[in-house]
């Protein structure tokens, strides 16, 4: 599962040996999900994307201190944006290096996805949503976001009956 590479040197310091991780050997982790983005829309494309922050919005994530749930992506100038979306301020760092709780953050996409992404947006109508942060093998905080269309309230029943029918069927199969 998770391999470690133990070196034969020393360290200078403490005379004890230095333990490295392989890179990509780590587990991704789920930080946040947006559950709200899975009941209002209708996810037709998801993307993962890098997010890029600052050194006490890092913290805050670790902490598990982020929302998404009122959280868009909107494309301008050829970048895309992550905008209102909570992060906390981190609670150990001192009031000069706090970051601004909801202020927009750039996803780090390529040109062709966000290419993509903008015409879709422009031509059908669809937004752009976040619905999941976490962090990878490589421990980077990446963030998972779809192309939606909203639903109606007709939807909404239609999928709330769906899944009890789901649910249903797998009950009888496991009663059988």
């Amino acid at each position: 599962m998770m391999s470690i590479i133990v070196l034969a040197s020393l360290c200078a310091m403490s005379r004890s040996p230095v333990i490295m991780m392989a890179k990509g050997t780590g587990v991704a982790r789920d930080v946040t999900l947006n559950r709200q983005a899975r009941q209002n829309y209708e996810l037709l494309e998801e993307y993962e994307a890098g997010i890029s922050l600052v050194g006490t919005e890092v913290k805050s994530c670790r902490a598990g201190k982020i929302n998404l749930r009122d959280g868009y992506c909107q494309i301008k100038d050829g970048e895309c944006w992550l905008r209102n979306v909570h992060i906390a301020r981190h609670q150990f760092s001192g009031t000069f290096f706090q970051h601004d709780e909801t202020r927009s953050r750039r996803l780090l996409l390529n040109k062709r996805e966000i290419r993509k992404l903008d015409a879709a947006v422009q031509q059908k109508g669809l937004t752009i949503v976040p619905v999941k942060a976490y962090f990878n093998c490589d421990n980077r905080l990446k963030l998972q976001i779809a192309l939606a269309r909203g639903k109606n309230v007709a939807d909404k029943r239609d999928t709330i009956k769906q899944r009890d029918t789901d649910r249903e069927v797998k009950r009888q199969m496991k009663d059988y």
